[in-house]
């Protein structure tokens, strides 16, 4: 947190006030408690665009028994590599397939990851299975509509014959119970 003064014009004074920076500390040599210098311009991921460049008072742990900070170089490096292997899996996924093998299907090229085909689509698994299973949850689901429907139309018809009025309201509640409902049903 670096300090900053601002201006309240009500008050007509200035006060201190904290800004937290989000920072990149890739070999995680730093400790809670560390004053560290840091420096701006290098975007890890979108809240993150800073980096830890040196430990200027270490707290607790001392600093040679800690990873090292990664220079600028080092951090370049990685990046880049990190970068080559990333456009190296898209070029794999993006490049077509031999004739021969576009009728297989499925085939997992090498340096692909698990379900990956060369054609840039993943494979799905057995589709039959997956509708059969998909229609008989859309009419379970389709069913339980239709049940919950005739059980309110049920609770409309004994809530017109009472009326309203003075009537007891928890007497009221407890004939909307499902169980009144299901006994209403059956003529008891």
């Amino acid at each position: 947190m670096s300090p900053a003064y601002t201006r309240r014009t009500v008050l007509e004074q200035h006060f201190r006030t904290f800004k937290s920076h989000l920072v990149s500390d890739p070999s995680s040599s730093l400790r809670t408690g560390d004053i560290v210098r840091i420096s701006s311009g290098w975007r890890v991921s979108r809240h993150i665009k800073h980096v830890v460049t040196q430990i200027l008072a270490p707290y607790g742990t001392p600093l040679e028994e800690r990873p090292p900070l990664m220079s600028e170089e080092e951090r370049l490096e990685k990046r880049r590599i990190k970068r080559e292997a990333k456009v190296g899996r898209r070029r794999l996924r993006r490049e077509p397939r031999p004739s021969g093998e576009a009728e297989m299907g499925g085939e997992v090229l090498e340096g692909l990851p698990e379900g990956a085909r060369g054609d840039g689509m993943h494979d799905v698994g057995p589709i039959n299975e997956r509708a059969r299973h998909n229609r008989g949850k859309a009419k379970r689901a389709g069913d339980k509509a239709l049940r919950h429907e005739e059980e309110a139309e049920i609770v409309q018809e004994r809530l017109d014959g009472e009326g309203t009025g003075t009537e007891d309201v928890e007497r009221r509640l407890e004939g909307l119970k499902l169980s009144g409902v299901r006994k209403v049903e059956q003529g008891i």
